[in-house]
């Protein structure tokens, strides 16, 4: 079976997983997946999910802060701001962080950072999604 490493670098930590069979990550043009034996490439990785599985099958699932995605036909480096664990992630405060930033646009204030309070509800999400992705697997 065919396999390359995937590893993750925050200012940090690293997270390294060495025998990967496949990835997906979403970036600012869709979804780009990657197999072993992909072509050369560097590319932009939006906020949001980062799925990979493993060669025993074991899918694992990661809320990531964008970033940029290194890829040869051996390796994948993804270097980001954050990267959670989708068992990690704590889902009330990612839904209360939801609630405080849509409170924040809502508002409309001239001291509210748009940007920021946009930032802050793409992260919410990732991470909701990394968790329900994760709680989807283990019903399977």
């Amino acid at each position: 079976m065919k396999v390359f490493e995937l590893r993750v670098v925050t200012p940090e930590k690293t997270v390294v997983l060495p025998r990967i069979q496949s990835l997906v990550l979403d970036c600012p043009d869709g979804k780009r997946g990657i197999l072993p034996g992909h072509a050369p490439a560097l590319f932009e990785v939006a906020i949001g999910v980062l799925r990979c599985m493993d060669d025993t099958g074991e899918e694992h699932y990661f809320s990531i802060a964008g970033g940029i995605a290194e890829v040869t036909p051996r390796s994948v480096v993804v270097t980001t701001g954050s990267i959670e664990e989708a068992h990690e992630i704590d889902v009330e405060r990612a839904k209360e962080a939801l609630e405080r930033a849509e409170k924040r646009l809502r508002e409309k204030s001239a001291e509210t950072d748009f940007v920021r309070a946009q930032t802050a509800i793409l992260r919410a999400l990732a991470r909701l999604r990394a968790s329900e992705s994760l709680q989807r697997t283990k019903k399977k």
